[in-house]
């Protein structure tokens, strides 16, 4: 349930994302990764190319759509799997803060989500519609 949690979390961050800051802290965090996991001799982790390769992350005239549907993420064959596709957003809720219901780093508001309901709900369905309630700053159920 978390990387469900996340997805949407990540679609509301891009949705109140008025300065382009979302989009910039991912992009400076995967380059100063990418410095260390070089000088470090390890094979960098993309996790920017991840989102866009999956579908989870769409480049469009207006900015990016977060697709929140994972039945439509391209997460097999030879590109991104879903542990990495979840790697990545764990990353971006990690560099971006949620700023519309307090101020919090977004995995700390993702991880509040999961703490607070899991096993609430009987169907998938209910679960995202509260998820839905609960990134809007909705009653969460």
């Amino acid at each position: 349930m978390s990387g469900t949690v996340d997805v949407h979390v990540i679609q509301e961050m891009f949705a109140r994302d008025t300065d382009g800051s979302v989009m910039e802290n991912i992009e400076n965090y995967y380059e100063e990764r990418r410095e260390v996991e070089e000088a470090e001799g390890v094979e960098p982790f993309d996790g920017l190319g991840v989102l866009l390769d999956s579908g989870v992350l769409v480049g469009t005239e207006e900015g990016y759509h977060v697709v929140t549907d994972w039945d439509e993420w391209d997460t097999g064959g030879s590109g991104p799997g879903e542990a990495e596709v979840l790697q990545a957003m764990r990353h971006v809720l990690e560099v971006n803060t949620v700023d519309w219901c307090g101020e919090m780093k977004g995995y700390e508001f993702s991880d509040l989500y999961v703490d607070s309901y899991w096993g609430a709900f009987d169907t998938r369905e209910e679960y995202v519609a509260s998820i839905q309630g609960y990134v809007s700053c909705g009653s969460g159920e």
